[in-house]
């Protein structure tokens, strides 16, 4: 007897950016890339007129079209979705993929059914988190914030730097996105060391070391780059002490989440030379309020949470990711990028 196929629902919106959209076409791309998963997966592509976190969300309609769709599904792709609604109006659901790779806006995981996988887009960010690194890195070694402060002043900031090749990065958060930073380290000849519980040795980092020794190794780096995930235990994780840490010369990136973040303390470090320059990818408020002071804040640049989403290719990646945890799914095998609903990540 033939097993009996998965019923896969993609859902979607009619205004989603194309950098996040799931459409037939990438799915049949990715189809074609994976050709036997047509064997026991079925999919469809279910569409509401908005985003589910967006303001106004759903109307009438899209609850409707949404429930009817999760009723018969066994695996669920998407980003937000009711949450309270899952455990009794999808009996057969196995396994929720979420095409972003943080996961802060399900929190708490507590409406999450204990026999209810749940994975996230881990490692879809890379390539484009690893282009993002080394122009940030590149950037902060050329004081290019300076000299966009200085020339927004109309200031001639005249001096000379060095060459970043041999000096340190360092990743605070080595998963998928952190060993991407490092990568771009490898190449540009920057020594890359990772913090994380996880000290395990992987992909081009020279060393791991474990959260305990972040302090004494904020003095060693030339960059330190934020790639980690946001929970209460990382809520404003890097403030004050860890910028007072730094070496006035150090340059410091932020591509992961906001609150993770003490931007007062940043401002702080910015404005008195505590560091000489940052970029942020990733702010507490989005969009970032007129009336921020970070807008004016010395030697830093703002980009507006899309360095590390590549247009072209991210729902491509998010498909693949997806299409290869179902073989696993189909062998009995642990699913990549589970998330832990104890840790929240």
């Amino acid at each position: 007897m033939s097993q009996k196929k998965y019923n896969v629902m993609i859902l979607t919106a009619h205004d989603s950016l194309k950098v996040f959209r799931m459409t037939e076409e990438r799915l049949t791309s990715a189809l074609e890339r994976h050709p036997h998963v047509r064997d026991y997966a079925e999919f469809s592509i279910v569409k509401t007129s908005t985003s589910f976190e967006n303001e106004p969300g759903w109307n009438d309609e899209d609850y409707v079209v949404f429930r009817d769709g999760i009723k018969n599904a066994d695996i669920l792709v998407g980003y937000m979705f009711p949450l309270e609604e899952i455990r009794t109006i999808a009996p057969q659901l196995k396994w929720i993929h979420i095409i972003g790779a943080g996961i802060e806006h399900l929190h708490p995981l507590t409406w999450l059914p204990e026999n209810v996988m749940l994975t996230n887009n881990r490692g879809a960010h890379a390539p484009k988190t690893r282009e993002y690194a080394m122009m940030a890195m590149l950037m902060l070694g050329n004081h290019m914030p300076r000299l966009a402060t200085a020339q927004r002043n109309s200031h001639w900031d005249g001096h000379f730097v060095s060459i970043i090749e041999g000096s340190t990065v360092l990743v605070v958060g080595a998963g998928k996105q952190g060993s991407a930073v490092a990568n771009a380290a490898r190449t540009l000849g920057v020594r890359a060391i990772g913090v994380d519980p996880d000290t395990a040795p992987r992909g081009d980092f020279d060393e791991i070391a474990p959260p305990s020794e972040l302090h004494s190794l904020l003095p060693k780096a030339d960059f330190v780059v934020l790639t980690l995930p946001y929970t209460q235990e990382t809520h404003k994780f890097f403030g004050a002490k860890e910028f007072g840490l730094m070496k006035e010369s150090a340059g410091f990136v932020n591509i992961c989440r906001g609150k993770v973040v003490d931007h007062t303390a940043l401002i702080e470090a910015l404005k008195n030379g505590k560091i000489s320059g940052a970029i942020l990818d990733a702010l507490e408020e989005e969009p970032l309020p007129e009336n921020s002071p970070l807008w004016s804040t010395p030697n830093l640049t703002i980009t507006p949470h899309m360095g590390c989403d590549d247009e072209e290719n991210y729902i491509h990646r998010t498909f693949d990711i997806v299409m290869e945890n179902i073989d696993k799914l189909i062998r009995g095998e642990r699913l990549d990028n589970l998330i832990d609903p104890k840790k929240g990540y």
